[in-house]
């Protein structure tokens, strides 16, 4: 039932390498980019790497290595490939921008509408 530290190194290599290249994130180990990645993962894959997470850690534990689940951090290894394929960075690039000019906009409208407010209560216009 134990795991394979080989297997489960190549594995969490294999998703950084996913993560750095669907989200951007600039991490050297499978740990560091899930919580670089943050809120940029769903909770339910937040939770599946933590699954990845403790199960690396009992791997390099010799007695740990034993009883470490490897079924069912291959299963979360799966889910979180899953989600990440469905990623299209491009797009992702393209509705942050999106989000930002609509955020641009939203605040010079509300700066004019102040300005506009305070003439009229000044009485200029």
């Amino acid at each position: 039932m134990g795991a394979d530290p080989n297997d489960m190194r190549r594995m969490a290599d294999r998703l950084t390498k996913l993560m750095r290249d669907k989200l951007a994130v600039k991490a050297e180990s499978f740990p560091a980019a899930l919580r670089r990645a943050g809120r940029r993962l769903p909770r339910r894959v937040r939770r599946d790497g933590q699954v990845i997470v403790t199960a690396l850690d009992q791997v390099q534990n010799p007695r740990l290595a034993r009883v470490a689940d490897g079924a069912g951090a291959a299963k979360a290894a799966r889910r979180i490939e899953g989600y990440l394929a469905r990623i299209d960075p491009a797009k992702a690039k393209a509705r942050d921008r999106a989000f930002l000019w609509a955020d641009v906009a939203l605040r010079l409208a509300v700066v004019i509408a102040l300005v506009l407010v305070v003439l009229v209560w000044r009485g200029y216009l």
